[in-house]
């Protein structure tokens, strides 16, 4: 019998790499979500994103979470942001926009400095891109284990989790700076590895249906990838739905052709003639 995703347990699992669990996402008073949107959340409350949001004082919050979030130099997020200014004046224009971020977000305590260091409190502030990388290698090493029914409940919660998380790159709906392509590289890059990791693994476990979902997240992320379209259309085979499996080579074949200027390899259109084959014996 397949497998299904679950919804995730209550409380988040240890994370491999990171001291011991986590608190849950609502536990937080502040959280940041950046992955497909830019939203602050305090106490379950969004905080309001208008024309008048001041703009200076987000884009510190942005390049500091870009930069990592933790003891990150000012004259490094100074230099980003005011590329123009020095010395004295860079100093006090970071001063002044701090102040200011941190009187918007509330609470002095979310940022802290230290030493010329700008930190973003990870015991009171929740950001999605470290909760995606923390379950993202959480996952990694669960895939690693030797199968067991704790472990397929883990990789559950774990692949349900990121597939939530995940909405989108990394300040999406921004304009692309150079300052934030690293993470969303970075981050876009082991999502695509992890839905691959994934989807193989619940191909091996017997659950084509589960790997589908898997496949079809990782298009979300990259249609130019083509491994996910062929494995997705054997695993569409397997279900006994091959329309969809037809209809995924019509579309790999169309965003190859519009993204990249090439046709599909042989492989793929060798396992469309399969499934063609297929579909036409079961109909006759």
């Amino acid at each position: 019998m397949e497998t299904q995703i679950t919804s995730p347990v209550t409380g988040d699992k240890g994370v491999a790499g990171s001291p011991g669990s986590r608190p849950a996402e609502e536990h937080y008073d502040l959280r940041i979500y950046t992955l497909g949107r830019f939203t602050i959340t305090r106490d379950g409350e969004s905080i309001d994103h208008t024309r008048k949001s001041p703009a200076k004082p987000l884009q510190l919050l942005k390049v500091l979470i870009a930069t990592g979030g933790r003891q990150v130099g000012v004259a490094n997020l100074a230099s980003i942001i005011w590329p123009d200014k020095d010395g004295d004046l860079a100093q006090r224009t970071f001063d002044t926009t701090l102040h200011r971020l941190r009187k918007y977000l509330g609470d002095d305590h979310y940022l802290t400095m230290e030493d010329g260091r700008l930190t973003l409190n990870s015991g009171r502030v929740w950001v999605d891109v470290w909760e995606c990388e923390r379950q993202l290698t959480n996952l990694r090493s669960l895939l690693s284990r030797r199968m067991s029914a704790d472990t397929a409940n883990q990789i559950n919660h774990c692949a349900e989790r990121i597939m939530r998380i995940y909405q989108g790159h990394f300040l999406a709906s921004d304009e692309t700076s150079c300052w934030s392509v690293s993470l969303e590289e970075r981050l876009r890059n082991r999502y695509v590895q992890g839905m691959l990791a994934l989807g193989r693994f619940w191909e091996q476990q017997g659950s084509p249906g589960n790997a589908v979902l898997c496949y079809q997240k990782g298009i979300e992320v990259d249609d130019l990838i083509e491994t996910f379209y062929q494995r997705l259309m054997l695993c569409l085979d397997q279900c006994g739905r091959q329309p969809e499996a037809t209809a995924c080579y019509h579309q790999c074949r169309h965003v190859l052709a519009v993204g990249l200027g090439l046709q599909p390899t042989g492989e793929t259109r060798q396992i469309h003639e399969t499934i063609l084959s297929h579909y036409t014996h079961q109909a006759g």
